[in-house]
């Protein structure tokens, strides 16, 4: 009687479970209406389909599905394919009946397998076999826990309970996961050939007491990747950023719900083998992966934050690639669609007994741990490539940034993009793993899917070759620009520039990259089928077409060759071409940019030079001028100069930057109101201005201490043929003198910017 309770309880779950199934079966195979048979068809008229009705009866009482097709009405490939989707629809729908109508008779047809496997007896040989099993298990655990004990003992040294390095975590997982597969085998094994041993001929004691051991096998690989992979009792091995409650939630919710999906695939298993109906078998592995589905869904929606921190990574998600921070996003969006349309798609092929109908619901899981398995090892085996340069001084004070810190600092150029590749590479290979599991044959010799292989290879290749060109050309640049400020201190020109290499490394890197893309670009096209010749007749035409269409183009990328070739200038230096004047800035095929001292970025075309003249080349040398008054004491002035000189050589910061050192070169000129005295020295170009303050705050000091006086301008007005009474001068005098004196200093302010006389202008 308790039996009978139960059946019929799984009955009317098995009955509410296929009311769902009728409805995703609709949503996934559209019902294609038929079109009425045409007058013009005589074929098949109304008094043949009459003729053929008691057979069609027949037929479908039988449960078998009868479609009419009229010969004499021709079909295009539309209307074939619309044909073949509605028979595809007319098999679901009749095996969906066929299970409904044996639903109803699962317990009785499990009970007939039951009894059916040892004719004549009682059902206790189900507990000879749990019992059986149990045995074996409970030995081939001792053992196992024997062998672990003594791994324990002869591996201790591997343990690292502080580990530095990614190496020493990833290299200790691994470790551990194959310990624990070496003991699952062990303890599986041997309980197996225990059951092999005491079984004896009884196949249905056999058959259960090795479907148990099985699924103990099962899930013992699926706890041992799961805990190597979220490592919830090792957080200081912990390779994925997951905090520990949501690594150890995780991984006891994944487990459960992997052996519940495990005993109930066994169930199934067990009970084909015993031989029952195929319907019954059928309703089972239906109604278990549902239910595993909804409940991975569940989990999914559940750790979404918890698994998008992981998809994330370490750091600020800020300066994650948008991508990747999308996936983060939406991920349990995506895993709880698939979950639902695989279980729809896995029971459709169910139904229609196609294959491989099992699996498609954990294959996403299965591809991951596939991918994240071989991503480790590359990783390892990309660390033990680097370790050997890596020195790392780390003692207990030290944070893990400090340690990072140091990491990166000895970090190859090309160890991220190795990461990267093994990233990509493993990513491809789950990809294609999930690709075989849903029946796409990913190895065909021929064909779209060995064209579309073909093409990702060769854009795989070209990512590589792109990226180690770009990384390796910016680290060599980083190396020969100096650091300087780049927009300069607003007053005066920037003086040291680039070297050559630094300069011509951006025009030759982007060379290169534009080779890699049109280069891989035609390889994707010849290997699509696309005949890419055509695509080089077409390419020379164009080319003719800009040369004799684009001349001043032509002229400016071959004057800016031969300009780069004769060194020139380079970045960062400082030039006058006439017309502007300023830092260069950026360096392109046809043009360049200079940055004037106070902000205006001006592009030049290099065929628009005439003559260039380069203040930032080789050494620069400064003349600076002195107002003194007529009384100054000449040689005393140049003593001070001198002294000054030797002073300033051993300056603790500038001296360094003298070429030659501070000296004065006498007097100048002689002015109206003063005597000019110039004094000079040499630096390298850059350096000038910064000593340029300094010597003149020290002439300031040393002149104030030795009582010299600079002069200042004074302007001399004459009256001619008019006296100045005792009031002082009148108006029109006072005038005159003023614009006198307006007039001397706008001449002055004109020779100082290189402009007309104010007389002149005048």
């Amino acid at each position: 009687m308790t039996n009978i309770r139960v059946f019929d309880r799984l009955r009317a779950v098995c009955f509410s479970v296929f009311f769902l199934l009728i409805l995703s079966t609709i949503a996934v195979t559209p019902v294609f209406s038929q079109d009425t048979t045409s007058s013009a068809s005589s074929a098949f008229s109304a008094s043949t389909v009459q003729s053929l009705q008691p057979f069609l009866d027949e037929a479908r009482k039988s449960g078998a599905t009868v479609i009419v097709v009229d010969p004499a009405k021709k079909t295009g490939p539309s209307e074939t394919k619309l044909q073949a989707a509605s028979v595809t629809s007319e098999k679901v729908r009749a095996g969906l009946r066929r299970v409904l109508v044996n639903a109803s008779k699962f317990g009785s047809d499990m009970g007939r397998a039951l009894d059916n496997a040892v004719p004549g007896e009682s059902r206790f040989w189900i507990l000879n076999g749990v019992l059986l099993a149990a045995i074996a298990l409970l030995i081939g655990y001792a053992v196992g826990r024997m062998a672990d004990n003594w791994g324990r003992k002869a591996f201790a040294g591997v343990y690292n309970p502080h580990p530095v390095l990614r190496s020493q975590k990833i290299g200790y997982l691994l470790f551990r996961a194959f310990m624990l597969f070496i003991m699952a085998v062990v303890a599986s094994g041997l309980a197996a050939l225990i059951v092999l041993a005491i079984a004896g001929s009884s196949r249905p004691v056999l058959v259960t007491a090795m479907t148990i051991v099985g699924g103990y096998a099962v899930i013992r690989l699926v706890r041992l990747i799961f805990v190597n992979l979220l490592a919830p009792d090792l957080p200081e091995h912990r390779v994925i950023n997951m905090s520990d409650d949501d690594a150890l939630g995780f991984y006891r919710a994944f487990l459960g719900i992997y052996a519940f999906a495990v005993v109930i695939l066994g169930f199934c298993i067990w009970m084909s083998l015993l031989g029952i109906s195929k319907d019954a078998h059928t309703l089972a592995l239906i109604v278990g992966t549902l239910v595993a589905a909804i409940a991975v869904s569940v989990v999914a929606v559940r750790y979404r934050k918890a698994i998008a921190g992981a998809i994330l990574g370490f750091g600020d998600p800020i300066f994650k690639p948008w991508w990747r921070r999308i996936v983060a996003k939406l991920w349990h969006v995506i895993a709880v669609v698939y979950f639902l349309f695989a279980w729809a798609i896995m029971a459709v092929r169910q139904i229609l007994d196609l294959p491989s109908a099992s699996g498609l619901i954990g294959a996403p899981v299965q591809a991951l741990v596939i991918g994240l398995t071989l991503y480790g090892i590359l990783l390892l085996i990309i660390d033990k490539v680097y370790s050997e340069r890596l020195v790392v001084a780390a003692d207990e004070s030290d944070t893990e940034e400090d340690i990072e810190r140091q990491i990166s600092a000895q970090t190859p150029v090309f160890k991220s993009l190795a990461e990267h590749a093994a990233a990509i590479f493993a990513g491809v290979l789950g990809l294609a793993f999930l690709l075989a599991i849903w029946g796409v044959d990913v190895l065909r010799s021929d064909g779209f899917t060995n064209s579309l292989i073909s093409v990702i290879g060769v854009l795989f290749m070209a990512y590589i070759a792109y990226q180690a060109v770009k990384v390796w050309i910016d680290k060599e640049i980083a190396k020969e620009e100096p650091a300087m400020d780049a927009h300069g201190d607003g007053e005066q020109e920037m003086g040291t520039g680039s070297s050559r290499i630094a300069t011509l490394l951006p025009i030759f890197r982007n060379f290169l990259l534009i080779a890699i893309v049109v280069l891989a670009g035609m390889m994707a096209l010849a290997e699509m089928g696309v005949n890419i010749g055509p695509l080089f007749a077409s390419a020379g035409v164009i080319g003719l077409a800009i040369g004799f269409g684009a001349q001043s183009l032509i002229r400016d990328i071959f004057s800016g060759a031969f300009f780069l070739m004769d060194d020139a200038f380079r970045k960062g230096e400082y030039i006058d071409i006439g017309s502007v004047k300023g830092t260069v800035e950026k360096i392109s095929i046809r043009s360049f940019q200079l940055r004037h001292h106070n902000g205006p970025l001006n592009t030049v075309p290099f065929g628009e030079i005439r003559h260039l003249t380069n203040f930032s080349r080789d050494w620069v040398l400064m003349k600076l001028k002195l107002r003194v008054t007529y009384d100054t004491d000449v040689e005393k002035v140049r003593k001070l100069i001198k002294n000054l000189g030797a002073e300033l050589l051993a300056h603790p910061d500038l001296g360094k930057n003298f070429l030659q050192p501070l000296k004065s070169q006498g007097v100048y000129s002689m002015e109206d109101s003063a005597m000019i005295i110039r004094v000079k020295f040499m630096t390298k170009p850059g350096d000038q201005f910064m000593i340029r303050k300094l010597v003149y705050e020290r002439i300031r000091e040393i002149f104030e201490e030795n009582d010299i006086h600079f002069a200042h301008k004074e302007v001399t007005v004459r009256i001619a043929d008019e006296e100045i009474d005792g009031d002082g001068p009148t108006e029109r005098q006072r005038k005159a003198a003023t614009g006198a004196a307006r007039v001397v200093g706008d001449d002055e302010a004109a020779k100082a910017g290189g402009g007309k006389p104010g007389g002149d202008a005048l």
